[in-house]
């Protein structure tokens, strides 16, 4: 059992190489009888190198996303801390410069004519300042 609370790929092969390691090593260690490398053997073999593959393949994917997993950790927290911050500012505008706002007398705004009465441009362009 992988003292890890994430599934470690040095647990899975080492647990690997130990089951394989014992087969190979007992079809390796036969007293009295001739050592052939017969297709079972040539398997197993073959089985060792694919299972290898498959742990290194899975290992860079947990790699990668727990790396991906820390990003998106570290950009919650930063969510929550940017939520926090305007959930105060909110906070502070109603509590405090609400009263302010309610105090103040708001005049309809005119906007002054383009024109006076005494120009003497009689043309209907605005003029930019």
């Amino acid at each position: 059992i992988c003292p890890s609370s994430y599934f470690t790929a040095s647990c899975l092969s080492s647990g690997i190489n130990a089951e394989y390691g014992m087969r190979l090593n007992t079809r390796a260690y036969r007293p009295n009888i001739e050592l052939v490398r017969d297709p079972v053997q040539y398997g197993l073999v073959e089985e060792v190198a694919q299972i290898t593959d498959s742990v290194e393949a899975l290992t860079s994917k947990l790699n990668e996303s727990l790396g991906k997993l820390n990003n998106l950790e570290s950009n919650k927290k930063a969510l929550e801390e940017d939520i926090a911050v305007k959930t105060n500012s909110l906070n502070i505008d109603q509590s405090q410069c609400l009263r302010l706002r309610k105090t103040l007398v708001w005049r309809s705004f005119r906007p002054a004519t383009m024109f006076s009465a005494t120009s003497v441009c009689h043309s209907k362009v605005p003029i930019i300042l």
